[in-house]
């Protein structure tokens, strides 16, 4: 392995990146870190592992610490943690990343060379202390580490006795100087004091009585080794092996063992036992209808437990309770929407996850039984918000209409909504859109009724729009309204982009106008997303690119000779590239900017004609939680843009907030402005498309231009302009001058 790459850091870095255009970004991510992978316990403070990041909790039950991969981290995905005698926490990811945070002065540092190899598992599943070293349980073997210099010791011990080389090892114990290594394919153990590692005759492998099962955990209790897999439960005691004396122990699925003060606790399914020091055939229950993974306690020996679902079960002031940080149900955001008040909603898309709204910094989450007015299912795919109105669609249990505190769910038994052939009471809303109405409409993936689009007309009345023949037997999928009230409808059967205009009448079938485009048209495979823009025009999100239709109008006055789509191109240099991203989804923002998420190279900020790329986001030149994105959402009231993924929640901040309607104060930042500068003046507090101009004291104008659109314009490469120190004026105005506003900012020259 090459030689350990390692950064020291603060814990009190901000993590920000600029762009050549404007200030820096500030990010925040949001996960759920209520699924536990691992605990650490220092002093009073207990250090909890998740698949969203790190928490720490107080022994009274207080969270009073978060790290995810904006303030420490490298990665969210947390699989093991340990306190080396340091008083250092090690912290290990699926990723291959290992941070450890020193507990005394708060400070990282961190070990890439593991997440840079090109081992096919680069999962850090175990840490074990011996003396001056540190052992990892890695996805390829083990790696020893020197915690006095953070070097690597010896080449990785691949292969581990008769295992094959780089069998997985998934926990790691020490008892006196043996080292043992739970596998997938048994327990392997070696002296780490005389014998050479690197050779795979050091190691004594054992997978006999069902060990060959992939080996949960094991752990060191009493001078034993206690090997727990996915049947049963051994141990091991002066050179042999021996099952588990007690059948609820040696019959069941192990998942955790913990060595607690004179207890040792198993965790099974979904139970707790424990067995006494000395007394290991009599086993008691300690908790059960739980999912818990390890165990731990503070020097007063109450245990702590880190569930998989729920957080960390912990004595508090108030007796046992599950604590976690307030967050999103899950790590997956399917569908994004923003409401008028401000509020992200977000659709989970896994059959348990419901969907969740972000107020501020507060979540809530809203599922069957924390909301029963939901509906009967929790599959929630896509949500939709317009004004205060807010539309939650469940793939099976049908719409969902949350109007400030009044919930209402709609299905085939309470309205005019179809099942599905196999079953009738199972409806599967998948895309919807708001019209120049207001109303909400519906297109359904599978109907049994030959009628897969429907309008909300109030009090909880549906209208559905029979099938025109382009979609007689079809499934829809996600929908855009443009200004003329047409519906702009993704098809999976038949694949392509249907588009319907009730033509004024809700009632009257007979004069409905529809048409069909298909992927032939467009000359790829996979259409995913359509939005219609500020201006009018139709944008697809397909897999070879984005695709528009500039007058869409045209494709109502004549179906038969509708507009052809033209591919986005990307103007490079002096040529136009076209642009071939697999695009999953596609939003504006209020200054009619593009955000293009794709299936693999995360975010596309495009300027609001698409020919200029403004920035890209990815794992590597951001903190951004994943390059699959599912969803976006940009934030009018506070120009924060989110990106959805299965990790978790993505935002940053951008200019695309909405326009004030009248001039108040402008404001200037920074302000006094210190040349040269960092970073381009902001000029905040304006109302739609101003007019600006920058002027001395002398009434010399210094410069004139236009504002994107919204509340906020960047004096574009005014950090590089050559301006005598004194005070200046901005004035901002409307395109007939009706409405002045003025501000003024101080130069600082160096």
């Amino acid at each position: 392995m090459k030689k350990l790459k390692i950064l020291f850091v603060s814990i009190f870095c901000i993590i920000s990146f600029s762009q050549s255009y404007s200030q820096a970004r500030m990010w925040e991510n949001f996960t759920d870190m209520k699924e536990l992978t691992s605990v650490a316990v220092s002093e009073n403070s207990v250090y909890c592992g998740s698949k969203g990041g790190v928490f720490v909790v107080s022994n009274n039950g207080t969270i009073i610490e978060k790290f995810t991969n904006i303030n420490g981290l490298l990665s969210n995905d947390i699989l093991s943690l340990y306190l080396d005698s340091q008083r250092r926490l090690w912290i290990g990811a699926s990723d291959g990343s290992i941070v450890i945070y020193d507990v005394n002065n708060k400070s990282f540092k961190y070990i890439y060379d593991i997440k840079n190899s090109t081992e096919s598992d680069k999962s850090i599943n175990s840490f074990q202390q011996f003396g001056n070293f540190i052992f990892v349980g890695t996805g390829y073997g083990i790696q020893k580490i020197s915690i006095l210099n953070f070097s690597f010791v010896d080449a990785p011990y691949y292969q581990l006795g008769n295992y094959a080389p780089r069998t997985k090892v998934t926990s790691l114990t020490l008892l006196n100087n043996l080292l043992f290594a739970g596998t997938i394919s048994g327990v392997s153990f070696a002296n780490v004091s005389t014998s050479n590692l690197n050779n795979p005759s050091s190691w004594t492998n054992f997978n006999s009585f069902g060990m060959s099962n992939s080996v949960n955990t094991v752990a060191s209790f009493d001078n034993k080794v206690f090997a727990g897999t996915a049947s049963n439960c051994m141990y091991y005691e002066n050179g042999n092996w021996a099952g588990y004396p007690n059948n609820i122990i040696f019959n069941s699925a192990v998942r955790s063992i913990s060595p607690v003060q004179s207890r040792i606790y198993f965790s099974l399914n979904n139970s707790v036992y424990f067995a006494n020091q000395g007394s290991l055939e009599n086993v008691n229950l300690y908790l059960e209808n739980v999912r818990i993974g390890q165990v731990t306690s503070f020097a007063n020996g109450n245990p702590i437990l880190a569930s998989l679902s729920d957080g960390l079960f912990i004595n508090t002031n108030q007796g046992y309770q599950f604590v976690a940080p307030n967050g999103p149900a899950r790590n997956s955001f399917d569908w994004l929407a923003a409401d008028g008040s401000g509020n992200v909603w977000a659709a989970g898309g896994g059959f348990t996850a419901g969907f969740y709204k972000l107020s501020g910094s507060t979540w809530t989450n809203y599922n069957t039984s924390t909301y029963p007015s939901i509906g009967n299912d929790n599959f929630f795919r896509k949500i939709y918000a317009n004004d205060n109105t807010v539309w939650a669609l469940s793939y099976g249990g049908g719409p969902t209409l949350i109007e400030g505190e009044t919930i209402r769910n709609f299905n085939p038994s309470n309205a005019n909504l179809p099942g599905i052939p196999a079953n009738p009471n199972y409806c599967t809303p998948f895309g919807g859109g708001f019209d120049n109405q207001g109303r909400f409409w519906l297109s359904i993936y599978t109907s049994n009724n030959s009628t897969n689009i429907y309008c909300y007309t109030g009090d909880g009345q549906f209208i559905g729009i029979p099938n025109s023949s382009f979609i007689n037997s079809c499934n829809l999928e996600a929908m855009a309204i443009d200004n003329n009230n047409t519906k702009w409808i993704v098809t999976n059967t038949p694949e392509g982009v249907y588009f319907f205009n009730e033509n004024g009448s809700l009632n009257n079938f007979s004069d409905d106008i529809f048409g069909f485009y298909t992927t032939g048209d467009f000359g790829i495979q996979d259409i995913n997303d359509v939005i219609v823009d500020k201006n009018g025009e139709v944008w697809i999100a397909t897999n070879n690119g984005v695709f528009i239709i500039s007058n869409p109008l045209a494709a109502i006055q004549n179906p038969n000779n509708k507009p052809a789509p033209v591919k986005l191109g990307i103007i490079e240099g002096n040529l136009r590239v076209p642009f071939t991203q697999n695009c999953r989804v596609i939003k504006n923002d209020i200054l009619n900017e593009k955000w293009i998420g794709t299936e693999g190279n995360g975010v596309f900020h495009l300027s609001s004609d698409g020919s200029t790329l403004i920035e890209q986001f990815n794992t590597s030149n951001s903190p951004i939680l994943d390059n699959k994105i599912n969803s976006i959402v940009v934030n009018p009231e506070t120009g924060i843009a989110y990106f959805g993924t299965l990790k978790g929640l993505s935002s940053v901040t951008t200019n695309a907030i909405e326009p004030v309607a009248e001039f108040d104060e402008i404001t200037c930042s920074p302000n006094p402005f210190i040349l040269p500068a960092g970073v381009d003046m902001k000029i905040d507090g304006l109302i739609e498309n101003s007019r600006l101009k920058i002027i001395n004291l002398t009434g010399q104008v210094i410069a004139e231009f236009d504002s994107p659109g919204g509340r906020i314009a960047t004096w574009q490469n005014s950090r590089n302009l050559n301006l005598p120190s004194g005070v200046y004026i901005v004035v901002a105005f409307n395109r007939n001058g009706s409405k002045v506003g003025k501000g003024k900012f101080a130069v600082i020259k160096k």
